[in-house]
């Protein structure tokens, strides 16, 4: 089954506003069979609507629309879609009873201009909103069906997942995707493809293999429906893929390099601080992002500049003068003195030039080196990046991560 999305506001063609529905409805739509064939962002303007549900309605059974559900006035997805169905309206009032308690417990006076929430289209069955206020719609004439969602992130994700999924699943007979992952690290995707060669050639014609390379990482997905062949068939076949790809695999998990470290530090209770100067404090912050990170993570100390590095970490002032802030000896230095002050047991110290100036010949533009102590041991590298001061950032966090399982091996 084939689906379009369509994402109303100026503010999405303006670039003031990135759009992150899309992303989620694809991939929680592809879980479940439907297919996202097309991606249109629009602005609020009733005949642009009018347009592309005309013309969408052409091509596919399932169309979501997101945006434009307040209670003001540039808010006119609502009635363009009353408009559009030649219905008239309705009073939701579930929709009344649940805007009252939320004012209620807010200590916010219920407004008439809030009101506006409860008025719907009378053709629509309402997706009721328990984390917002505008309720989702749900539209079903000739065959075709409309959902129309407010564009607030949390309250896409609430409606797909608790209103809408449900009644797409009673509705159709859906063929459910199943996919396993596995994460590279450090490896080209060229070099990957070339060594996966042989297994692509005995791939089942029922089975793909997708690429998604990003910083320095590719996931290799293998994707099958679950209507075609079995979860036990596809498990086989992921494990060929795992043995095909050796010794080049992180995790055979879809989830980011760190999220897959921060969970092995935990189930070992192994600590673990950094000190970036280069990075500053991005590694730390994608730490604290997993859940229960405090029991591990001791403290980070972000030394961008030299006298913060010899201060807060000890870096002797004749290392820096001698080999430089960016070196094997300084990043070595920083990641012994952050271990020794927070003592833990791991350690992550980064060093480099992020650009877009600051090179030289010697260390040009995107140098970095990153420090990893264990225990007693103490690995270095350096490494060349590329990309813009945040996707440095992006590579250098994946570098690290890639480091520090190398360094705790199969604990």
């Amino acid at each position: 089954m084939n689906a379009e999305i369509i994402t109303i506001g100026d503010e999405l063609l303006i670039g003031q506003t990135i759009d992150t529905n899309s992303v989620y409805l694809a991939k929680k739509f592809e879980e479940i069979g439907i297919r996202i064939s097309r991606k249109t962002a629009i602005s609020d303007e009733k005949s642009d609507i009018i347009e592309m549900l005309q013309s969408a309605s052409q091509r596919v059974d399932l169309i979501v629309i997101t945006g434009g559900l307040g209670p003001t006035k540039d808010d006119i997805t609502k009635k363009t879609l009353v408009e559009y169905f030649q219905c008239g309206w309705r009073i939701d009032q579930n929709v009344i009873d649940h805007l009252t308690k939320i004012f209620q417990s807010r200590g916010r006076e219920f407004l008439e201009i809030n009101k506006v929430q409860a008025e719907l289209p009378a053709c629509c069955e309402t997706l009721h909103n328990e984390v917002g206020t505008a309720p989702g719609m749900l539209f079903n004439e000739n065959g075709k069906i409309i959902i129309s969602l407010p564009g607030v992130p949390n309250e896409v994700e609430y409606l797909i997942e608790n209103q809408a999924i449900p009644r797409l699943i009673e509705k159709f007979n859906l063929a459910k995707i199943e996919h396993r992952t596995l994460i590279t690290l450090m490896v080209p995707e060229s070099m990957l493809s070339k060594q996966l060669e042989p297994f692509e050639a005995t791939l089942p014609e029922n089975l793909k293999l997708a690429y998604l390379p990003s910083f320095n990482c590719v996931k290799l997905r293998l994707s099958a429906s679950g209507n075609i062949v079995s979860s036990v068939f596809l498990d086989e076949w992921f494990l060929k893929l795992q043995a095909a790809t050796h010794p080049h695999v992180f995790c055979t998990s879809d989830i980011s390099p760190v999220s897959y470290i921060s969970s092995l530090l935990l189930e070992n209770n192994i600590s673990i601080s950094t000190a970036e100067s280069c990075t500053g404090g991005f590694i730390a912050n994608q730490f604290v992002q997993a859940p229960g990170i405090s029991k591990i993570l001791s403290g980070s100390i972000i030394s961008y500049s030299n006298e913060v590095k010899e201060l807060e970490l000890n870096v002797p002032h004749e290392i820096l003068k001698e080999f430089g802030a960016v070196s094997e000896e300084t990043a070595t230095a920083m990641v012994n003195g952050v271990c020794a002050k927070f003592k833990s047991q791991l350690g992550i110290a980064t060093t480099g030039i992020a650009g877009p100036s600051g090179g030289t010949e010697s260390k040009p533009v995107g140098t970095i080196f990153i420090a990893i102590k264990y225990l007693d041991q103490i690995l270095v590298r350096k490494f060349r990046l590329f990309g813009n001061r945040i996707q440095f950032m992006e590579r250098a966090n994946n570098c690290a991560m890639a480091m520090v399982k190398e360094i705790i091996g199969n604990i």
